[in-house]
């Protein structure tokens, strides 16, 4: 085995201590709320039992996708075990990832209730969908084996996110304290994950597109890919292989977790609004 194989299996370790630790900050998240619910009015309580709920269905869902690591179009898995098998990875990919957005949602839905911006509670509603959307082309893509796929779907994602982070910077005047400065910094990690999107990620799958153009790449059907999402997957430990999954990989399943679980304490949205903006 080459040296840099080697780190494959580092990074790897490293993900599963990832995934194991975000089970322990998930648990601390559940005791901070607990502490804080006898606080909460009843429709508050239950937001942030929604938003719990939610964050829950993320941090298994990407520490199951941290366990297993694969690359769905090229049908590289990690694991070699039945349980890699690409369709029960997007499978789970799709509940967590649509369970991470609603919580952006609801975030915005609160700021908006409370705020009484109407536009804010407009698009409180537009992030879930865009996405539900997303994971369709992110199928066609794992199915087909066709990144243009791929390039709609981070697009989407990128439209998912300035969408909220418009919904963040609407509700900042009406907050101080703790609550700015919370949506501060939620502006702040939305315009850096669009960045990245904007400039490293769709562009690496556009990059991905162009080269099987040019190579004339037969496309699967789609009864022929849903064949292959079941029962066809490449056993590989090779650094060249899994170069770019370790650096998104790495991230997403750390950092975005992380957020999620923040989003569960954030600060009550129905308090620390600036005196000329409170509502009656």
């Amino acid at each position: 085995m080459e040296t840099h194989d080697e780190w494959v299996l580092v990074w790897w370790a490293g993900l599963c201590c990832v995934a194991a630790f975000n089970l322990f900050l998930l648990f601390l998240t559940y005791r901070m709320l607990r502490k804080r619910m006898p606080d909460m009015g009843e429709e508050l309580k239950k937001l942030r039992k929604m938003q719990f709920n939610l964050a829950t269905i993320y941090t298994l869902g990407c520490g199951f996708r941290a366990i297993l690591p694969r690359g769905d179009i090229r049908r590289i898995v990690l694991v070699d075990s039945w349980i890699s098998c690409i369709a029960i990875g997007r499978s789970v990919a799709t509940i967590a990832e649509l369970s991470f957005v609603a919580q952006w949602c609801l975030m915005l839905w609160e700021a908006g209730k409370n705020t009484g911006n109407k536009t804010i509670r407009l698009l409180a509603k537009l992030p879930l969908p865009t996405i539900f959307v997303a994971e369709i082309f992110s199928w066609y893509a794992c199915t087909t084996t066709n990144y243009i796929g791929t390039v709609v779907e981070e697009s989407l994602w990128a439209v998912a996110a300035t969408i909220t982070v418009a919904g963040f910077w609407l509700a900042r005047p009406y907050y101080q304290g703790a609550q700015r400065r919370f949506l501060n910094i939620a502006i702040i990690a939305g315009i850096g994950y669009i960045l990245y999107m904007a400039l490293v990620d769709v562009p690496a799958y556009v990059n991905g597109w162009l080269a099987a153009e040019e190579a004339d790449k037969a496309y699967a059907g789609i009864r022929e890919g849903m064949k292959q999402l079941v029962g066809e997957w490449h056993y590989t430990r090779a650094y060249s292989d899994w170069e770019y999954e370790m650096i998104w990989m790495s991230l997403y399943f750390s950092v975005a977790v992380w957020m999620s679980q923040l989003i569960v304490n954030a600060p009550r949205l129905d308090q620390g609004m600036v005196k000329e903006n409170q509502q009656a």
